[in-house]
């Protein structure tokens, strides 16, 4: 992903507030730690993500590390459906 902005960072760059300071920032994956120290500086308080596929990886430690050290909140979505079906006609 070296040459794409990330969903968080979109999302906090093109905010419609000034301020996003107690935000929640709901998300499909667990935010890398580039989007979390986005995350932190935005004044963002809650993460709810889908997916922590990769919480194995050192970027995705750090994150939770880093959003532990800054009181950034974090929790799973636990979606009471699992499908989504949409009538087009």
């Amino acid at each position: 992903y070296p040459y794409v902005c990330h969903a968080e960072l979109n999302a906090i760059l093109n905010a419609i507030s000034s301020s996003l300071k107690g935000c929640t920032l709901y998300v499909g994956l667990f935010p890398c730690n580039e989007c979390a120290k986005a995350i932190i500086q935005s004044g963002i308080k809650e993460v709810v993500y889908l997916s922590d596929k990769y919480s194995e990886a050192d970027n995705t430690k750090a994150s939770k590390w880093m959003f532990d050290q800054s009181g950034v909140n974090y929790r799973r979505l636990e979606a009471e459906h699992t499908s989504l079906t949409v009538a087009l006609q």
